[in-house]
């Protein structure tokens, strides 16, 4: 049967206390770790909505552009055949420029949608960009929780093995421990 001191009973704790500290510190950078991967996920998955609705913005830009040309030919249409049911000469004068003016300014309204559109899908193309930065990011720090667990580790390892050696010679030099 072995009989320990409270000589023996330190130097055991301190290299117990030592793998403990080390375990928990590599644990703690699997869990960052892991935290991180996961908030990298979720920016990714961000970052791919953003683009779905920069897209669709644009396309339903274009939709309501299209509908605004259609009824806007639809008027220049019904224009000229009131202006031509009224006895009206349809190809030139005043009658002519009403109708260049509807073109116009159906034109223009259908600039502004598309405008419109574009500044919307801009504006989630900038979130997806800031989006995959984050999830860059974390995708670093998780690699980089994981190196300082492994050096939070070694350092717990090496700091009990220096308070091992120090207790043990401390306890040798006054004759703890000698039999």
């Amino acid at each position: 049967m072995v009989d320990f001191g409270i000589g023996e009973f330190a130097l055991a704790s301190t290299l117990l206390s030592g793998a403990v500290s080390a375990g928990g510190a590599a644990y703690s950078a699997s869990a960052k770790s892991g935290a991180y991967s996961y908030q990298a996920g979720i920016a990714e998955m961000n970052a791919q909505i953003a683009r779905q609705n920069a897209a669709y913005e644009t396309a339903l830009g274009e939709q309501k552009a299209q509908e605004s040309g259609l009824k806007t030919r639809a008027q220049i249409s019904q224009t000229r055949a009131t202006q031509g049911a009224s006895g009206l000469d349809v190809n030139s004068g005043s009658a002519a420029e009403v109708r260049k003016s509807e073109f116009v300014l159906g034109d223009y309204d259908q600039s502004v949608i598309r405008n419109n559109a574009a500044r919307r899908a801009y504006g989630f193309e900038v979130e997806s960009v800031s989006a995959t930065a984050q999830a860059s990011l974390d995708r670093y720090s998780a690699s980089n929780s994981l190196t300082e667990g492994y050096i939070g580790a070694a350092s717990s390892i090496l700091g009990a093995g220096g308070s091992f050696a120090s207790k043990w010679y401390g306890m040798r030099s006054v004759g703890v421990g000698s039999g």
